[in-house]
């Protein structure tokens, strides 16, 4: 098994994170964002235009699996671990390469959003911020709080396994008793 990133573009663009002008600008960028995450795996850079972006799909944050035989077996819409956790469980118990999981996963994990979302708006504020909220109004602010309360929160929005079915009624039941606290 093999992790890549693909750098494809500046995802939140400001006054100090211009969009690419060059590909030389996009492979240091890459460099840098290897070097921040502490990431162990390669990062490959796609073209100024995007072409490998935009063959698979154009999405926001997406990853993939893909077979040996280079087909997709699974992809989450926003980077997911626990469901690519289970996709890859799931792949890894087949004899051959096959679409796992109904091959797609759309759910948009906004509590893992909110913990780990917040730094890439922070690179291109203040007009990162400005686009975020003319897009979906109350959003930015709503990254910068989750942010805030990563150490609470973490645990859970940005753990890698699944959680167990009791562990998930337990944290469902608590939010229905802490929402008709709320709303009394």
């Amino acid at each position: 098994m093999h992790f890549l990133d693909i750098f494809i573009r500046q995802a939140h663009p400001g006054p100090c994170v211009q969009s690419y002008s060059s590909y030389e600008q996009k492979l240091e960028d890459a460099r840098i964002y290897k070097e921040c995450d502490c990431l162990p795996w390669q990062v490959l850079v796609d073209d100024l235009a995007g072409s490998v972006h935009q063959a698979y799909g154009g999405l926001a944050n997406p990853s993939y699996l893909i077979s040996s035989e280079g087909r997709i077996s699974f992809y989450n819409i926003w980077g997911h671990a626990p469901s690519l956790y289970r996709a890859l469980e799931d792949l890894t118990r087949r004899e051959a390469a096959c679409v796992v999981r109904g091959g797609v996963d759309r759910k948009p994990h906004i509590m893992a959003m909110m913990v780990a979302g917040w730094p890439a708006i922070e690179r291109g504020l203040p007009q990162s911020f400005s686009d975020l909220e003319s897009t979906l109004p109350g959003s930015a602010y709503g990254l910068k709080a989750g942010y805030k309360l990563k150490p609470a929160i973490s645990p859970v929005a940005l753990r890698a396994r699944p959680l167990s079915t009791s562990a998930r009624a337990a944290m469902g039941g608590a939010g229905l008793y802490i929402g008709t606290r709320l709303l009394r």
